[in-house]
């Protein structure tokens, strides 16, 4: 299978750290995977931590029928573009033996949390931990499903793929990707999970966090993302994209993208008395905040290597369109909104003072109005 998701303009893609000023030091019930936040946790909670990781590598590995030092050596073979993935100051006091087994036991923790998010409320699935397993056991980890997911797709706290496609050839992992039907959910954060986990692409995303953005923005070759509204025979300029409901009522529809595409994928088709605006369908659930924010903050620690925030652009551009329940209406009407929607004008409000110059937005959607006969008619064209 072609793959064509590498997010944005070609920057090599890293592991950052994320800054202390956008989570202000403070991580709570986060888990730490790899060496971006080693010294960050509370020296009782490492231990505690660092104990019920090597139990679950123990607990693989004797399942899989292997040892650690198979497993080290394995991952000797991509040390050096695992290392790569890092800032090199997390690294500096981390020698090869120290990192590999870092990676063997944190990333298998790391796979065992992302098996249970993808498999969870899926019948059948099962990880084969005891029912009682504080972690694994059964509804441990709905329980804590946020907890889970802030740790899984933060900042810098992340396994690269090429670890986990190393530690995927484990026996206990094969098994699970064997007898489980994996589909590919509508859900946010399920979605990257598998996306990570589940297709054979030519080249995976470097990371998780990665795969979300490539999720939103899809494999389709597109632009970025910026507005520009401007007013044709009909008066000046104005400042803002017409709600959804505004457009339609000017002869706007809407509807979703019969393919799986993201926001790159996004097309407009006219008419002569009114149009299509194709946009990618947004599954909304009760982490789809959490995910946004994840993604925005993604975007914003990426900035000064000049990587684009195409994904940002997208909810700007989503919260100009939906500013009401009649908007959200309108789209879930569509198919373009699907789930519980009804926080989604709240959760794109902080897009709102969003100005897109200072995003880097580079694609264009021009608003003219015009009339035709006794019809006000919108035309919304997309410029590449």
């Amino acid at each position: 299978m072609q793959n064509t998701c590498e997010p944005t303009n070609n920057i090599p893609r890293q592991i950052r750290i994320f800054w202390p000023e956008y989570h202000n030091g403070q991580f709570g019930q986060f888990w730490r995977f790899g060496p971006c936040y080693l010294e960050k946790e509370l020296k009782g909670e490492v231990d505690i931590r660092q104990k019920e990781k090597k139990l679950a590598l123990d607990f693989v590995l004797e399942k899989s029928g292997s040892t650690l030092p198979e497993l080290l050596s394995r991952l000797q073979e991509t040390e050096e573009e695992a290392r790569a993935a890092y800032p090199e100051c997390d690294l500096k006091d981390i020698d090869g033996d120290k990192f590999r087994e870092m990676m063997a036991i944190d990333g298998c923790f790391y796979l065992l949390v992302a098996f249970s998010i993808l498999g969870e409320g899926m019948d059948g699935f099962k990880l084969e931990f005891p029912d009682n397993h504080r972690f694994f056991g059964i509804g441990c980890v709905r329980e804590a499903m946020e907890m889970w997911l802030s740790s899984m797709f933060f900042v810098g706290n992340q396994i690269p793929f090429v670890v986990l496609k190393q530690l995927m050839k484990l026996g206990f992992f094969q098994e699970l990707m064997k007898k489980n039907k994996w589909k590919q959910p509508l859900e946010l954060a399920k979605r990257a999970v598998h996306m990570l986990l589940v297709p054979e692409l030519d080249q995976k995303p470097v990371d998780l966090i990665h795969c979300l953005q490539t999720c939103m923005l899809g494999t389709k070759s597109g632009s970025d993302v910026a507005i520009t509204v401007s007013g044709n025979n009909v008066g000046d300029e104005v400042d803002d994209l017409p709600s959804a409901r505004k457009l339609c009522r000017k002869g706007i529809a809407f509807a979703a993208l019969e393919e799986d595409l993201g926001s790159r994928g996004i097309y407009y088709k006219h008419g002569p008395f009114n149009g299509v605006l194709y946009l990618p369908i947004f599954k909304v659930d009760r982490y789809t905040a959490l995910m946004v924010e994840c993604l925005r903050k993604y975007e914003i620690a990426q900035k000064p290597r000049g990587i684009k925030p195409e994904s940002t652009s997208f909810f700007k551009l989503l919260s100009e369109l939906i500013r009401t329940e009649q908007d959200v209406e309108l789209f879930s009407s569509q198919g373009v909104i699907l789930g519980s929607a009804e926080a989604l004008p709240e959760i794109l409000s902080k897009f709102d003072d969003m100005v897109p110059c200072d995003y880097g937005v580079t694609l264009f959607y021009d608003v003219n109005i015009y009339f035709c006969g006794a019809r006000n008619v919108i035309e919304l064209v997309v410029v590449r």
